[in-house]
């Protein structure tokens, strides 16, 4: 009985510790949002939000959804604060003008306002789908 208890808290004692150790390490830095991002004057203008839809459908992911009134183009993904911003690599989406489609986009985890941006104000960027 004597020994039972004392596993019972040497194992308590160690789950504490490890979880202690975990939070001690934080969470981890985002990449830095650029004070001069690479696109055209008067990119602030021509974002729209896109909607956080809760986890998306694997650890680590978020589903976003993209707004219906966008109009016809092909559109980056952007992590925005103010006027700071940085470009999401290997995330865009076309709007082809269809009726009541809807588009949702599975990102990793990020934080921030996610915003999608017309590919048109995206300078120096290699074009590829």
């Amino acid at each position: 009985m004597m020994t039972s208890r004392l596993s019972s808290r040497l194992a308590a004692a160690a789950l504490l510790m490890a979880l202690g150790a975990c939070s001690a390490l934080g969470p981890a830095q985002p990449e830095a949002m650029p004070a001069s991002p690479p696109f055209a004057p008067g990119w602030q203008e021509h974002t729209s939000v896109l909607f956080n839809m809760g986890p998306g459908p694997t650890a680590g992911t978020t589903l976003w959804k993209v707004s219906g009134m966008l109009p016809r183009g092909t559109y980056e993904v952007i992590s925005r604060q103010g006027d700071r911003a940085r470009l999401l690599e290997g995330h865009r989406f076309e709007v082809d003008g269809a009726v009541n489609k809807e588009i949702h986009i599975v990102l990793p985890f990020a934080g921030g306002s996610i915003e999608a941006l017309d590919e048109r104000y995206v300078l120096n960027q290699a074009k590829t789908k």
